[in-house]
This record gives structure tokens, sequence and C-alpha cells, in this order.
């Protein structure tokens, strides 16, 4: 939305939480402006949800560091908030000029805490204790930049897609994991299920949705080692399949450099617009299923 200038690019935060179906419902994803997602090990998906907003309230479970998804909170010098990560993912992260905000250990530690049962799926946060977080970095004294994506409004009711229009995705885990997401004409949003039911969200218990979803076609990932850790190809260019205002369209992507922003771009080469709204990427690495209806 329009903001003054003072208030562009605010720092955000950008926060690995939970894809397991024993995490579900996760929190805080309702009020992401971005939430990226893309596989872990032994095929199970991991979300990357990026904050705007410093009312957010409950996020999590909160859970580990991979690179490619470091590479994304990059692009907008994020404060990373995470649970531990794989020995890359770290590494990266330790490399780059970013807040580093770890849920484990170390002095920003107590800024998350467990609810709700044992294990690795009761870990979460909250935006004042992110908030927190950034201010006892200091890092709150500065102030970031990052390109923007471009944003148009959305196309009149008499013009948006009527039927059945939408994408699912098999992530390779079983049905459990499966993905799709539904078009609404009346609300231009797309709703969003799991495992063949409506992805929730927790407290709220109401259903996830993006106005803009992206298929972010990738190389097929690649095992790094024994545990299954995985590497994803997201430096450099491929495919994408854009859903908004009820039609699906290939569109390009680019990210040159670990800092650089991913641009998407249509087939002359011009930059997309995206519909004001949540915007949802899914990484569908080469071997994978998607269709389109």
């Amino acid at each position: 939305m329009p903001v003054p200038k003072s208030r562009a690019n605010p720092w955000l935060f950008a926060v690995m939480i939970d894809g397991h179906a024993n995490a579900r419902p996760p929190a805080g994803l309702k009020k992401a402006s971005v939430v990226y997602e893309a596989l872990a090990e032994g095929g199970i998906p991991r979300f990357m949800a990026i904050f705007s907003s410093r009312d957010v309230g409950l996020i999590g479970p909160v859970r580990s560091a991979r690179p490619y998804f470091v590479r994304w909170a990059a692009e907008y010098r994020a404060a990373f908030a995470h649970a531990g990560g794989s020995p890359d993912g770290l590494r990266l992260l330790n490399s780059l000029r970013m807040p580093n905000v770890e849920g484990i250990k170390g002095k920003t530690a107590k800024y998350f805490f467990r609810y709700g049962g044992n294990g690795v799926h009761n870990l979460f946060t909250n935006s004042p204790l992110l908030t927190q977080a950034l201010r006892q970095a200091r890092y709150d004294r500065y102030k970031p930049t990052y390109r923007p994506w471009k944003f148009s409004l959305d196309l009149p009711l008499a013009e948006r897609r009527k039927g059945l229009h939408g994408a699912e995705v098999d992530l390779a885990a079983g049905r459990t994991y499966d993905v799709r997401y539904e078009y609404d004409r009346q609300r231009n949003i797309y709703r969003r299920f799991t495992g063949g039911r409506p992805h929730l969200d927790r407290p709220s218990g109401k259903q996830l949705y993006a106005k803009n979803v992206v298929l972010l076609l990738v190389p097929k990932e690649r095992v790094l080692d024994r545990q299954g850790r995985l590497e994803l190809k997201i430096l450099g260019r491929g495919k994408a399949i854009l859903l908004k205002d009820g039609r699906s369209v290939t569109v390009n992507w680019r990210k040159p450099t670990t800092y650089g922003r991913t641009i998407f771009t249509d087939s002359r080469g011009k930059e997309i617009s995206f519909n004001r709204g949540p915007i949802w990427i899914t990484a569908v690495s080469r071997g994978h299923r998607y269709t389109l209806f």
C-alpha cells in the first residue's frame, strides 16, 4: 500500500517456519507479506515468511535455516530468525551483513519460547520479541535498502476468469504435503490447501490465501550429506508460473547474486506487476509434478 517515504523499506523479519504435518497449523503466515516454500529433508517443505508489520503476534513453530532460504532473505537485508541450521546455511548466514536472530543459543535465544508440546515443533516467537532483538543488535539505527517489486490494482470482477482455476504441486513426500491453490473470483484470492485440507492459520483458524501465487521452477535439488540436507539453485535465471486475477502465465525469473533481488519479467522482458496483497512463492524443482487447472 502507498506509505510516506519515511516508512518505505522498513526493516523486515524473515522467519523460518515449520512445514511438517505435526506442526500444523502454523502461526503467523496469515500476516506475512511474502511466503517462500521449498523442500527440506525427506521431501518435507519448509516456509520462510517475510513480515513488514510489527503487529503479527504469535509466529512459528520456528525451524532451522537452509542456504537457499538465507539467499532469499538476503534480498531484503532482513533480520533472519531461525532455530539453528545446516552447516552450509549457517556459514552463509554468518558471512552476510544481516541481523542473525538465533533461537536456540546465544544472546538472541531469549526472544523465543516453548509453546504447546514437546520436540522440535514447539519453538515460537512473536513480533514484539523480534522487534526487541533488532533493537538489541542496534540495527534499528540504520535503514536497509532493497529493490521493491511493482504492484498494480486488481482486475475488475467482470474481467476475472470464471470457473475452476488454480494449481496443484506434488512436493514428493506423499499426499500429506501436496499443495493446492484454488481461485476465489469474488475476492480475487487463491485459497491454499495442503494434504487435501484447507491450510489453516493458528490461532485464527482461518484458511490461508494468496493474492499472487508463483511456482518458481528451479533445477533438480542436490543432496549435500547423509542427513539428506538439500541445496536448491536459486541463483541465475529460469521460468516460473504466475497465478493472478484468475489467470496463469509463464514468466521469467532472474537472481544474479545472493543480495540481488529476484525479478520476474514477461516474454518481452518487461517486469511484471503483482496485485497488492500476500505473495506465496513455491519452489518446484525439476522432477516434481505441478498441474494447472
